[in-house]
Order: structure tokens, then sequence, then C-alpha cells
């Protein structure tokens, strides 16, 4: 759907507004927050945005699944040129000592501006992980800013970091 721009959620009347389930794109709670934050913003005059290719998904299973923005078969419909960096949990020290390393992380980036333009994480944490994604996404973050971003170790989050590593170098340190 692209960023909200000054449509307010504004119904055929104008002092009737919808958010969430109601309209259109997923029905995610955290969706509808957002939505309703600005909803209201809009109708105190203020200036209003958000970025629906910024949401974050989470399946909450075992392992856990969580993506944010674009597919590789988005970007190849949109005649998108991006490059791939993926990053196994079999590789990452905390999954390993969690004995949890089910899953990768993969992000897509502009191939020419490094932009971050989507990540999908299946492992331990995606759910929470994501959200490093969707911060990056929304302040227009590319796969080197990411890269060079110092990662506790040893952290489930230094996967995403190797990912990023991977998409902008061509490889991982540690893997």
């Amino acid at each position: 759907m692209g960023v909200f721009e000054c449509a307010r959620m504004c119904l055929s009347k104008a002092h009737i507004f919808a958010i969430g389930d109601c309209i259109h794109g997923p029905m995610l709670a955290h969706k509808a927050e957002d939505e309703g934050i600005v909803c209201v913003e809009g109708i105190a005059g203020g200036p209003v945005h958000i970025d629906y290719n910024c949401v974050p998904s989470v399946i909450y299973t075992h392992p856990e699944v969580a993506w944010v923005g674009k597919t590789e078969e988005d970007l190849k419909a949109e005649g998108v040129e991006y490059t791939i960096g993926k990053f196994p949990f079999a590789a990452n020290s905390r999954a390993k000592c969690n004995n949890d390393t089910d899953g990768l992380v993969k992000v897509l980036a502009d191939k020419h501006t490094d932009r971050l333009l989507g990540s999908h994480i299946i492992g331990p944490g995606a759910g929470e992980m994501i959200n490093e994604a969707t911060l990056a996404m929304e302040y227009g973050a590319s796969c080197e800013d990411i890269a060079r971003v110092c990662h506790a170790h040893p952290t489930c989050s230094e996967a995403y970091r190797e990912a990023n590593i991977a998409a902008y170098f061509g490889k991982p340190i540690n893997f």
C-alpha cells in the first residue's frame, strides 16, 4: 500500500475514521495501534506517516518466522536489482549454546544503493530480531550501515549483522 499520506483514514463521511481490520492491509494489532496514533494525530491536524512496507509480521511457531519489507518475488516483479545476504543460525554462537540452530536470516538490498529492502528470519528470537530490521528500513539504512554496528556477543542478533555483512561485503565473517 505504501506510505500513508493525507487520507487520514477517512471514510466517506469526513467525521468517521477507521483503522486496523476495517481498512486495507494485514490484520495485525501493532499495525492497528500505529494507525490509531496516526488517525488521532491527523484529526488534530498534525503530520501523519505510516510506511506499510515497514510493518513487521511474525508467526509465533518454533522456530519463529518473521519478515518485513519486500520479498524476492516482489523485487523481481518490480524489476528491482537486488543483492542477498544470508546467515544460518547453525553458525551462530548463541543459537549453538542454546541448542536452537534451526533457521536463518536473509536480507535483501538494492543492488545499486545497498538500501535494505526486506528481511526474513526463521529461527530463535525472530519476532524480537525483526524489530531491528524494521527500524533500519524505516530510517533508510543500508546493509553496510547495519554491518558496521557492533552487536553484543554471543547473541542471536549477531546472525542479523552477519547476513548484512554477507549482503554488503559478499560473505559473512563467521561462516
